[in-house]
């Protein structure tokens, strides 16, 4: 996503939300920026305004990601059911998304996969998602898990 489509999008963020939820709208505009970048940088990225579901375009058709900090899940605030409604056939025809994918934000350098496969695997993140990533955020890398 170049500076100008990042821009317009940080614009479009309501002026109503909270300063949290302004926030982790940045946040979400910054995570698709560099899943772009790293994944394919001819991906159109149509939005996340809405939802907290980004919905990027490529070849016609149209995915939904998920993004996930690591954060998160150090928490134990993570629960599956609530990101499900995003992968429905309902919320499938309400925009039109094809896909969806699930991408791990990880901060540190080197992040151990081990971790993410075995939640992956405790949540059934599989049956919701067709693909499921993990994005190195200062590493500025992006690893297939499955």
């Amino acid at each position: 996503m170049n500076i100008d489509t990042f821009q317009t999008f940080l614009e479009r963020i309501d002026p109503a939300l909270t300063k949290e939820e302004k926030k982790d709208k940045m946040v979400q505009i910054a995570d698709i920026s560099l899943f772009t970048q790293c994944y394919n940088t001819q991906i159109t990225f149509m939005g996340c305004i809405e939802y907290d579901i980004n919905i990027i375009e490529q070849n016609g058709i149209k995915t939904g990601i998920l993004f996930c900090d690591l954060n998160k899940l150090k928490k134990d605030s993570f629960n599956p059911w609530l990101y499900t409604p995003f992968s429905s056939p309902f919320f499938r025809s309400q925009t039109n998304v094809d896909d969806f994918w699930f991408v791990f934000v990880e901060e540190h350098i080197n992040p151990n996969a081990k971790k993410f496969t075995d939640f992956i695997e405790q949540n059934n993140l599989t049956d919701f998602y067709s693909k499921i990533f993990l994005l190195s955020y200062f590493e500025s890398t992006l690893h297939q898990l499955t």
